[in-house]
């Protein structure tokens, strides 16, 4: 006997978390990139070259029909409010880039996934289910194992990496609603078109020059970032916020794997403990939303 369907927790499909995972790879490349060049130029003015060639993207995808739809959206002050939360968080994130390395940094950020479920209870009303709350627990102790991050003290690079997570967590809470109504191409648009004109209002009064290595790893980073930032809207569409976030922790062993062929950072033997304990986290929590997916398509 099925259960009523107001009981039924809604489930992940398998290809909505490997689109996930692919989001939050793409976006561990986009961060090297960002913090190869953090030191010689200040994140408002990375942040604003990096937002003009997602809007080129945009714009040479979805040509005049993108701005049309944004301007008919009936979320415009969801996706405003998406777009200041995702860029106050990445200011904060890679402005710390300058004091903290790579997998210090990520360690921190990493407690945006354990606020997103958090924040999916409280407002999208999402049902947690053991393996969802066993496994946002259990990748994010394995972040920590993996980093071993024993030498933290609280200063200023500490919590504004704090404050990137939250915020983060807020938007991805956000972009989860809008999803549900306005196309992906729309969402990525609308968000970089509010932070070009913040960043540029930042930035601009205050341009540094740029050598041909910063011009090209940012616009490297624009491209990947903004295939990075589409998928992770698709990947919205079909997975629960508190199993999206999740999802993120698959993305961890790229920060390790970047530190230590840019940065000289070598991993420890928690590193590979770490990384056991997140991927044992994201195929048990796959094959659960897998067998309760499978369970609901079958039941009569």
């Amino acid at each position: 006997m099925s259960a009523p369907a107001s009981a039924r927790v809604e489930t992940a499909s398998l290809a909505g978390m490997a689109l996930g995972i692919s989001a939050y790879s793409l976006f561990a490349v986009h961060d090297a990139m960002i913090k190869a060049v953090i030191t010689a130029l200040p994140a408002p003015q990375i942040l604003f070259v990096r937002c003009i060639v997602i809007i080129a993207l945009c714009l040479a995808i979805g040509r005049k029909g993108v701005v049309v739809d944004l301007w008919r959206s009936k979320n415009r002050m969801l996706i405003l409010g998406r777009g200041l939360m995702t860029l106050a968080a990445w200011v904060m994130y890679y402005s710390a880039g300058r004091d903290l390395q790579l997998a210090e940094m990520t360690t921190l950020y990493y407690v945006a996934p354990v606020l997103t479920t958090v924040l999916a209870v409280v407002f999208l009303k999402e049902q947690l289910t053991l393996a969802r709350v066993g496994g946002a627990a259990i990748g994010f102790f394995g972040i920590v194992v993996a980093a071993n991050p024993r030498g933290f003290t609280i200063g200023w690079p500490v919590l504004m990496v704090l404050g990137a997570a939250l915020f983060w967590a807020v938007a991805m809470i956000l972009m989860r609603t809008i999803s549900k109504s306005d196309r992906t191409l729309v969402q990525v648009f609308a968000q970089n078109l509010i932070q070009i004109v913040v960043m540029g209002a930042v930035c601009l009064p205050f341009w540094q020059d740029m050598g041909p290595r910063e011009i090209v790893l940012c616009i490297a980073a624009g491209l990947v970032g903004g295939i990075g930032q589409f998928t992770l809207v698709e990947a919205a569409r079909a997975v629960p916020a508190s199993v999206l976030g999740t999802v993120e922790y698959g993305a961890l062993m790229w920060s390790f794997v970047f530190g230590y062929l840019f940065w000289g950072e070598m991993p420890a033997t928690t590193v590979y403990v770490g990384a056991f304990l997140v991927v044992a986290a994201g195929l048990t929590l796959a094959l659960s939303e897998h067998r309760n997916r499978r369970e609901i398509i079958d039941a009569p």
